[in-house]
């Protein structure tokens, strides 16, 4: 705005005797010409890209992706370009992939060409420059660490050891609820199913129920917020210098603040090992003790065991996806069962049969809950937690469908608009259980129609214990009790914009309890 002020101030003079003015004029044609001669002349993204929008020289598409939520945008242009479309993010190539088809093309038989992520200078600087299992670029390195969450953290006997903590957190959130109940208060059901989960993650990170700590809570909030805000440095280079979102320099500030929470931590474990002390006296290991204990096998012998970074950045992993996540899931579920009387009674009625009123769900309970699962899938079906999934990376140059994806193209897979698209689901917009008691289609990552938790290698880790947190949670306050809502904030389904999906009118209610008093007590 300088420049142009001082251009227009020295066009009132003639520019054969001003010098500046001369200058600034060769300066703003140039300008001109290397905008527009791109846009007249370029016909494709890149050289035999899949169709796409052009965008603009430099920026690319990204001017139009500020407005709304970038799923809807990217689904309306595949209505125009198809299910793999190309799209200029910046300086930075980029494919879309809207369709069942494409999807599993890509995740599944060239997953090899496309198993790395996109990383972010948010991820960048609070994931300790993305050394954790969710970023780490494919390799060995990668591989170890998934082996090591699948095994001593989300098999089967891991999951069933930290069920007592599970039935804890749910508790304690119940028993809250009936409080709020006998006093007829408002409830924000948003906040109170996120400190549930967060605990639960917690415990399962450190075996202890950090949420409860106000100024925890500030800062992981305040990381929900700055790593998933869409950032110019991350697809214009010469941006990540200038940081005019600020988003680096704010979450550099949290970022210290958290390390020193998490060197508290660990310093603390550390010392109760050297004392002897137990922290779990079932088995059950966190996710602390699996990394400080771990030792490495193998030829390596730079690498015989895990830094105090490598579980400072797993411990960060742990946070961004286990719990904010799992907690707007269950506000989304709320929301469209309590909007559908008809739907909410075939649920009580089974909860009912199956668990009673005399007290709490299990989890032994939900395998039983036939109509309820199907509700569920149907939840993660139009309210997946990551719309465009986390972006994938291509490793290399490849061809797909006859097209030329460059090396270090950014990867959307766009399930958002997979689950709006009438050829793939029967009146897709409508919130309907029963399309799912007949069908054989499931949530694991084997079927391309419904990716809540992707698919392939880069497959969420976490999904049996996210897809058990929101199963049980989301029953037990369906069972629990009945819910008078505020009604601007269950008719408003409108999200909130941002990468992960939230509503923008956080779920207001006031409970009564349906069970018997003795329950809560």
């Amino acid at each position: 705005m300088v420049l142009i002020s001082i251009f227009l101030s020295t066009m009132t003079t003639d520019s054969s005797t001003n010098p500046l003015a001369s200058i600034l004029l060769l300066f703003f044609t140039s300008l001109v010409v290397l905008f527009l001669i791109p846009i007249i002349f370029r016909r494709r993204n890149w050289r035999n890209a899949p169709p796409g929008p052009r965008g603009w020289p430099i920026l690319g598409y990204l001017p139009y992706l500020t407005k709304g939520n970038i799923h809807g945008i990217l689904f309306n242009l595949s209505k125009t370009y198809g299910p793999f479309y190309s799209l200029p993010l910046g300086q930075k190539p980029g494919i879309v992939i809207t369709s069942p088809e494409v999807a599993q093309e890509i995740l599944k038989h060239k997953e090899a060409s496309f198993s790395s992520r996109t990383i972010t200078e948010a991820v960048r600087t609070i994931t300790y420059d993305a050394t954790s299992c969710v970023f780490v670029p494919h390799s060995e390195r990668w591989r170890l660490l998934r082996k090591i969450f699948n095994t001593e953290l989300f098999s089967s006997r891991a999951i069933q050891l930290l069920q007592p903590a599970r039935r804890e957190q749910v508790h304690i959130l119940l028993k809250s609820l009936y409080d709020s109940s006998k006093s007829k208060t408002m409830v924000n059901i948003s906040e109170s199913l996120l400190v549930a989960t967060t605990n639960l993650t917690s415990t399962l990170v450190c075996s202890k129920s950090l949420f409860g700590n106000i100024e925890v809570r500030k800062l992981l909030s305040g990381v929900f917020a700055e790593v998933f805000t869409p950032n110019l440095a991350d697809f214009i280079p010469f941006m990540k210098m200038l940081d005019l979102q600020g988003i680096k320099r704010r979450l550099t500030k949290v970022a210290k603040e958290m390390d020193r929470a998490f060197d508290e931590l660990i310093d603390e474990r550390l010392e109760e090992k050297k004392k002897g002390i137990k922290i779990n006296e079932n088995g059950r290991l966190d996710l602390l003790d699996v990394f400080l204990d771990y030792k490495i096998e193998g030829n390596d012998k730079s690498f015989k065991q895990f830094s105090r970074v490598d579980i400072k950045g797993m411990f960060v992993d742990m946070f961004l996806a286990g719990s904010d996540t799992s907690a707007s899931t269950v506000e989304w579920g709320m929301a469209e069962i309590l909007k559908k009387p008809e739907v909410h009674k075939k649920i009580l009625v089974e909860l009912d049969q199956v668990v009673g009123k005399n007290r709490f769900i299990e989890e032994d309970d939900l395998p039983k809950l036939i109509y309820f699962q199907a509700a569920v899938k149907e939840i993660f079906r139009l309210h997946p937690p990551v719309p465009l999934l986390l972006p994938r990376r291509s490793n290399e140059a490849c061809e797909v469908y006859g097209y030329h994806v460059p090396k270090h193209a950014l990867v959307f897979v766009n399930i958002w608009g997979i689950a709006r698209d009438p050829k793939v689901w029967p009146e897709p917009l409508e919130f309907k259980p029963e399309r799912f008691l007949e069908s054989k289609i499931d949530i694991k990552g084997q079927d391309f129609e419904l990716l809540p938790f992707g698919a392939g290698r880069r497959s969420c880790v976490g999904l049996p214990l996210g897809l058990r947190m929101v199963q049980l949670f989301l029953a037990a306050l369906l069972h629990s009790f009945e819910w008078d809502c505020r009604a601007d904030t269950l008719e408003d389904m409108t999200e909130k914009d941002g990468v992960t999906l939230h509503k923008a009118k956080v779920l207001m209610a006031i409970p009564k309890s349906r069970l018997l008093d003795s329950v809560y007590q």
